[in-house]
């Protein structure tokens, strides 16, 4: 059936993909952390369609309905592509000469997303080797729109932004640049559409072979060449029958129909899944431990607060006998597909190492160190303790923090190192005319949008107060005793570091690293 009004094709799928960019802006985020858990469980020995629930629905959904219907998720559903596409009609608003890459190029370039797909497959999701999240742009473009002004900060110091910058510019260029050549899922997709039942045909006795259709097309499909459209790299845009003056090219049924009706669709299958597991974790997370003997820890109920990827999550730590027995999840703010995940494996790590020393779950990162981060400020610890040494939590320690005595300093610029979370914190510190007048952070090891919280605001109230009688960001405690150590130490003045606190060693005292000079 042929479209009478093509150009409410795209108004309707336009609408479409407002709709998704403010409802489901992480869609392609979820579908390739579904993909990537099942992959994993699967290559470990470890799948259970009860645990992988959520995210098999998710991948039936998508999946299922592109091979049947098309690429409808890209043309209507993922903001990425949504995001890729206002770039380029930007660019074409502006005066610039026009880009065209040779076909030959184009076709060349096409293969490098499943080089993409092969590597993110092979080697993070079956080999499971480590790999840093900032290097993601679509993990980037997730934290970018995820509300948090903290994370939107951290998100913009990584390397996974400058990429997601190139795509973006690639797309004022190229129209779906990344889709074209880069996405992962496209590589997918595009193998299991070639055969949907959905398909644009031609008309050739209409046909005037002006070549407007495929001018349009942002994915640079042919069909001048072909009765009936099929390829796999077809989105379901309609930007091809959109422009034609002739109108022979059709679909049946009616374009906006079937792409609102897919979308909608794929939306709810998608919805049922993460329904289906709130529904299996109503409540928040208790978890148990028992131990006969004496344990490091010092008995009580604790509470503390880590920053996730949304807000806060706060969790409640019960002590017994030395020893960690209960951990509860009293709020989080994560989204909760991705915080489940992380709940279940981290709290279960941290009761049966009693430590929180424990290996993330791949995909949840944030979710991850915002339950580490909380248990640990609830503790006040960063790691577990040697064997025989009690562990206190912050309000039952000294104050370690020490007034700057200033007078004996030479001006010069000093270098110090402090104990963070995850590893030393290296800072320069200049002194003019016996005042601190600069402090710089050289590197750091620690989680971004932890440490970018700390250094914001305990480098300035360390110069205002010329002290180290500050107090600790909220939510970031050890990066910000270890910015606290490693100013001191480059002034050499005494102070107790809480991150490494034991009976037997009690921090790291006074000129530790011996880095201080001119």
């Amino acid at each position: 059936m042929k479209s009478k009004h093509p150009s409410v094709i795209q108004i309707i799928r336009h609408v479409v993909q407002f709709v998704a960019f403010l409802l489901f802006p992480e869609l392609f985020i979820t579908v390739i952390h579904a993909l990537g858990n099942v992959v994993t469980a699967l290559t470990n020995g470890e799948f259970s369609f009860h645990t992988l629930s959520s995210q098999l629905i998710t991948i039936a959904a998508v999946f299922l309905m592109t091979a049947v219907w098309g690429r409808f998720f890209c043309g209507y559903l993922c903001s990425f592509g949504a995001l890729q596409e206002f770039f380029f009609w930007i660019s074409q608003k502006l005066p610039h000469k026009k880009n065209i890459i040779p076909a030959r190029l184009d076709q060349i370039l096409q293969y490098l997303k499943y080089l993409v797909l092969a590597f993110i497959a092979v080697v993070l999701w079956m080999m499971a080797l480590p790999m840093d999240a900032s290097l993601s742009p679509w993990g980037t473009f997730g934290m970018l729109i995820s509300g948090n002004l903290s994370v939107m900060a951290a998100a913009v110091r990584t390397w996974g932004f400058v990429l997601l910058l190139v795509f973006l510019i690639g797309s004022l260029l190229v129209e779906r640049f990344f889709c074209r050549y880069f996405c992962p899922l496209g590589a997918l997709f595009t193998l299991i559409s070639g055969k949907r039942c959905y398909k644009i045909r031609r008309d050739e006795s209409t046909c005037i072979h002006c070549g407007l259709c495929e001018k349009a097309c942002g994915m640079g499909v042919s069909i001048l060449k072909k009765d009936v459209v099929s390829s796999g790299k077809c989105i379901d845009c309609m930007q091809c029958l959109t422009i034609c003056p002739k109108e022979c090219l059709s679909a049946n049924p009616a374009p906006a129909v079937a792409g609102t009706a897919a979308a909608i669709t794929m939306c709810g299958l998608v919805q049922i899944g993460n329904l289906t597991v709130q529904d299996d974790t109503t409540t928040l997370g208790v978890y148990h431990f028992a131990q006969s003997e004496t344990g490091n820890y010092v008995d009580g109920v604790y509470t503390g607060v880590g920053a996730g990827f949304r807000g806060d999550t706060e969790v409640q730590v019960t002590v017994e006998n030395g020893y960690i027995t209960d951990i509860t999840v009293l709020s989080y703010e994560d989204d909760t597909k991705f915080f489940q995940e992380a709940q279940s494996s981290i709290l279960n790590q941290i009761l049966s190492e009693q430590s929180i020393d424990v290996q993330n779950v791949s995909g949840a990162t944030f979710s991850c160190n915002s339950i580490i981060d909380a248990v640990a400020n609830a503790l006040g610890i960063e790691k577990q303790a040697e064997e025989g040494d009690v562990v206190q939590p912050d309000d039952q320690q000294e104050d370690n923090n020490s007034t700057l005595e200033l007078s004996s300093i030479a001006d010069g610029t000093y270098q110090g190192e402090g104990e963070g979370f995850r590893g030393t914190i290296s800072v320069s510190v200049t002194v003019e005319n016996g005042k601190i007048t600069d402090i710089t952070v050289v590197s750091y090891e620690d989680d971004e949008s932890f440490f970018v919280r700390a250094e914001d605001t305990i480098i300035s109230e360390i110069i205002n107060a010329q002290s180290l009688d500050v107090s600790c960001v909220s939510g970031a405690t050890f990066s910000s005793n270890g910015i606290l150590e490693a100013v001191a130490d480059a002034l050499n003045v005494d102070f107790d570091n809480p991150n490494q606190y034991s009976a037997h060693e009690g921090g790291h005292g006074k000129g530790k690293f011996g880095k201080r000079g001119h």
